[in-house]
C-alpha cells in the first residue's frame, strides 16, 4: 500500500519551505533513511529521507516550488507500478507562476505571507527580492497573514572568526547523521583486550595460499569471524527501539573503507549465509566500488554489526564511532610487536554489556578451529 512522505517542518516558525532538490524521481528504488530530496527555508537547508524501503511512486512540486509543511511531498509504494492515491500535495497557492519570472528565497516567502503572485511585483533588478515585494506592499497597503504561534528556533550559532557558510556533501550528510546518532541516542561504552596476533596471521597467510588468492584475507577473514560470532548470539546482531529489543532477521556486516577523504561503510548483506571464501569475494567487490566512489545506496546502507581497521595506518589503538542502530562496531589496529596487538570494540550499552563485549573480543581474536 502506498505511504506519503510528507513535507516535514525545518522552523516551528515557517509554514512553508521550498523545494530545493529532488533527489529521489518517480520510479526510483529507495532505502529507509536514503536522502530523497532537499527542502530550504531562509535559515536551514534540510535532507528528506525516505521513511521505509520501496519506490518512489509520484513527486508532488518541482524544484523551486513553495511547499506547505505537513503536505504530501511524495508517494512511495512497495512496487513500482501501484496506483498513486488521488490525495496530492500541490505547491501552495501563489507561489510564483511565471516561469518568465524568479524570486529569492526570502521573496518567495513573503509573496505566500502576502498572498502575492510574483508576475504582479515589479522587480527592480533581473530577479525579484525580498525588498521588491516589501515596498511593493507597503504601497499598497498589504499586510501579512497572521501565521501560527509557536516558539522561535535559535539560530546556529557560528565561530567568531571569519569564514564561509557552505553545504556539506552527501557522504558528510551520512557522516553527520552517524555521529549525531551515537551522541544522541546509543549510550556508547569502548573495551578493548590485549592478544597474540600471529595465529591469525600464520591463518590468513595459510587460507591465502589455499585459495590461490592475490591479497591477504586477513581482515576480512577478522570480520567473517565477527558474523559468526553474532550468528551464535543474536544479541550483539540487534538494537533498541524504544523499549525493546530489535534482533534483525540477517547479519549485514558493515565494513569501512576510506576513500580519499571519504569514509564508506560497505555492507555485505546476510553475510551469515556465505562462506568465508564467499564472504572474502563479495567484501572485495564492495571494497572495488567503494574506492571508485561508485556503491549503491543499498551497498552503504542497512549494517547492523560493524568492524573497522586503522592498522594501514600504523595505529595501534582507537575507539570508532558506531554505525546507527549498529550495537557493536569492532576496531582493529596495527600489532604493537609481533606477538602484541590490541583488538577494541565501541558498543551500545543499552543493547549489551561490556561483559558480552568482551567475550566476543575473545573469540574474535582467535582464528577458526584454534
Amino acid at each position: 500500500m502506498p505511504v506519503p512522505l510528507r513535507t516535514p517542518r525545518i522552523n516551528n516558525n515557517d509554514d512553508t519551505v521550498r523545494l530545493s532538490q529532488i533527489v529521489a524521481r518517480p520510479g526510483a528504488s529507495v532505502r529507509a533513511g536514503e536522502q530523497v530530496a532537499e527542502i530550504e527555508t531562509d535559515k536551514a537547508t534540510f535532507t528528506v529521507e525516505a521513511e521505509q524501503d520501496g519506490y518512489v511512486l509520484s513527486v508532488h512540486g518541482k524544484e523551486g516550488d513553495i511547499l506547505e509543511v505537513g503536505s504530501i511531498l511524495m508517494w512511495i509504494g512497495s512496487s513500482p507500478d501501484e496506483p498513486v492515491p488521488a490525495e496530492s500535495a500541490s505547491p501552495r497557492g501563489g507561489a510564483p507562476s511565471s516561469a518568465a519570472v524568479t524570486s529569492s528565497l526570502k521573496a518567495s516567502l513573503l509573496l505566500q505571507r502576502y498572498g502575492l503572485d510574483a508576475s504582479a511585483v515589479p522587480a527592480a533588478g533581473s530577479r525579484l527580492s525580498a525588498a521588491d515585494v516589501e515596498v511593493y506592499a507597503a504601497k499598497n497597503g498589504l499586510q501579512p497573514a497572521a501565521r501560527s504561534a509557536s516558539t522561535a528556533v535559535p539560530a546556529v550559532s557560528l565561530p567568531t572568526a571569519p569564514g564561509t557558510l557552505g553545504r556539506l556533501s552527501p557522504e558528510d550528510r551520512g557522516m553527520l547523521r552517524t555521529v549525531l546518532w551515537h551522541r544522541d541516542e546509543a549510550v556508547a561504552g569502548h573495551v578493548e583486550i590485549h592478544y597474540d596476533p600471529r595465529p591469525w596471521a600464520e591463518y590468513a597467510a595459510a587460507f591465502q595460499k589455499s585459495e590461490n588468492l592475490l591479497l591477504s584475507p586477513l581482515l576480512a577473514l577478522v570480520a567473517w569471524k565477527l558474523v559468526q560470532v553474532a550468528k551464535e548470539d543474536p544479541r550483539l546482531n540487534s538494537t533498541i527501539a524504544g523499549d525493546r529489543r530489535y534482533v534483525y532477521d540477517h547479519v549485514n556486516l558493515g565494513f569501512t573503507v576510506q576513500s580519499k577523504t571519504t569514509l564508506y561503510l560497505a555492507v555485505v548483506e546476510g553475510a551469515e549465509r556465505l562462506s568465508a571464501r564467499e564472504f572474502i569475494d563479495r567484501l572485495s567487490e564492495l571494497q572495488r566500488k567503494a574506492m571508485k566512489d561508485s556503491l549503491k545506496p543499498q551497498e552503504s546502507s542497512g549494517s547492523t554489526i560493524a568492524f573497522t581497521s586503522m592498522a594501514r595506518w600504523k595505529v595501534s589503538r582507537h575507539a570508532p564511532i558506531l554505525p546507527p542502530h549498529n550495537s557493536l562496531i569492532i576496531a582493529h589496529t596495527a600489532a604493537s610487536s609481533p606477538s602484541a596487538a590490541f583488538l577494541g570494540a565501541t558498543y551500545d550499552h543499552r543493547a549489551i554489556s561490556g561483559g558480552d563485549v568482551v567475550r566476543t573480543l575473545q573469540k574474535v581474536s582467535t582464528p577458526p578451529d584454534l
